[in-house]
């Protein structure tokens, strides 16, 4: 009697997660739905108002803000997700947050005022004069954008998911489309700072409403706010949370040195009008693996959870879940743009369609690279974060090369095929160090 009652309460606890998780897939979908619409949106909005040239700009414009948020971010929103979600009810909560913001503030502040006072200069690097003017309207825009990353590890740390999507780029950009348009329509005039300046407000707007959800959060849990921690075990001090950031910070440089180098790169080595069809196809691309950050958002947070139980079999089971879900919920999309490019890329005006073979290539990296769900988060929630550090670190320096060789051979199509290796190269290399030191299959199979 007391086994079966045992096993309900097991079954009963085991089905409430399971519908949590399922609301918070379809919530976190369709927040990073409305994200991935506003990169796709800003895309075709640039595109019909400015052509490929001015996509191409403004996609350099981008590559500076996103690659100084990631150094000024410095790993602390990984930190902080790593941190809070083992325990939402943690006394240390207010402490994690204050050394995470205060570090991400100052770091972002001085390369905002970097970028700003060198605008001529950077402009001047990449022979496009047209940049200058964008790049003093980002420089505004750092702060915001650097904090609005923190403020999404805390909320995902904190299980709001959906939330913490509509705190990152996707948002931004839906909310910049908009004011270009609102611009055009009432003013009827149209210049690449005017769509500099609408970013700008947009990333403002964006960390606000982060902040005011974290004012929310903490309002709601005022036994964390008002907490000293007296009671609880010794936390991570200072220099270990900002050890663990570390390792996170190289993540990310890996991220800045495939998302923004490789493209800095691309942008030195193809005219813009062929940077901009690249781009397109990038943007197009990025729907795919929008799949992924649903995914992202919503399945870390309890890898850590379950790790720090001891809980390993769950944890097994979780992983290759998120493969399964990932897989299923890409593959549509994928399967659209393989068959239908030049109809996918027709949105962003009729030129654009040149770059079909591109969007090809470039699916087919993304699919790969989703198709093996959150191995990274994986190792790097289970305090392997040294070894998932590493093989970011090879895979990117080897897609740097190859952006650098084949670019100069193949032009656009060398630069699509150099994005594909590195967005599938790291999750695969990482698969199969799951599956060597932690016995798990990542691949979206039931076993």
């Amino acid at each position: 009697m007391t086994l079966s009652l045992l096993g309900g309460r097991h079954a009963r606890i085991v089905s409430r997660l399971r519908g949590e998780l399922f609301v918070n897939l379809c919530r976190t979908f369709a927040a990073r739905g409305i994200a991935a619409l506003g990169t796709i949106l800003l895309g075709v909005v640039l595109g019909r108002l400015y052509g490929a040239q001015g996509v191409g700009v403004f996609a350099l414009a981008q590559s500076v803000i996103f690659g100084a948020g990631i150094i000024a971010c410095y790993g602390l929103n990984g930190s902080l997700m790593r941190y809070i979600s083992q325990d939402n009810a943690s006394p240390y909560i207010m402490r994690y947050l204050r050394w995470a913001l205060v570090r991400a503030g100052w770091l972002s502040l001085l390369l905002g005022s970097g970028i700003g006072l060198l605008h001529r200069q950077i402009a001047e690097a990449f022979g496009s004069p047209e940049l200058s003017s964008l790049l003093i309207s980002i420089a505004v825009a750092t702060p915001a954008f650097t904090l609005s990353f923190v403020l999404a590890g805390f909320l995902k740390g904190v299980h709001m998911p959906a939330r913490a999507s509509l705190q990152e780029n996707g948002s931004i950009s839906l909310l910049a489309a908009l004011c270009i348009l609102a611009t055009v329509v009432v003013t009827d005039s149209r210049s690449l700072p005017q769509a500099g300046w609408a970013f700008c407000l947009s990333a403002w707007l964006v960390c606000l409403q982060g902040a005011l959800q974290m004012v929310l959060w903490l309002r709601r849990h005022p036994a964390v706010q008002h907490a000293d921690g007296e009671d609880a075990e010794a936390p991570p001090g200072r220099a270990e949370f900002f050890a663990t950031a570390q390792s996170f910070i190289v993540l990310n440089l890996s991220m800045f040195l495939q998302q923004v180098v490789a493209m800095l790169i691309a942008g030195a080595l193809l005219s813009h009008a062929d940077l901009g069809l690249f781009k397109s196809a990038e943007r197009v691309g990025m729907v795919i693996s929008f799949i992924l950050l649903v995914i992202n958002a919503v399945f870390p947070p309890r890898f850590a959870q379950l790790f720090h139980r001891g809980e390993h079999e769950a944890l097994g089971r979780l992983a290759r879940q998120s493969s399964m879900v990932a897989a299923g919920m890409a593959t549509p999309l994928a399967i659209v743009c393989l068959l239908f490019p030049e109809w996918v890329l027709g949105w962003f005006g009729p030129e654009f369609r040149e770059a079909a073979s591109l969007l090809r290539i470039v699916v087919v990296g993304h699919l790969v690279n989703v198709s093996f769900g959150s191995v990274g988060f994986l190792l790097t929630m289970t305090g392997r974060e040294k070894v998932m550090r590493n093989i970011s670190l090879v895979c990117s320096a080897l897609g740097l090369l190859a952006f650098v060789v084949l670019i100069p051979l193949w032009g656009a199509v060398g630069a699509a095929i150099s994005l594909a290796m590195v967005l599938g190269m790291q999750n695969l290399v990482a698969a199969c160090f799951v599956w060597r030191r932690m016995g798990i299959v990542m691949l979206p199979i039931r076993r």
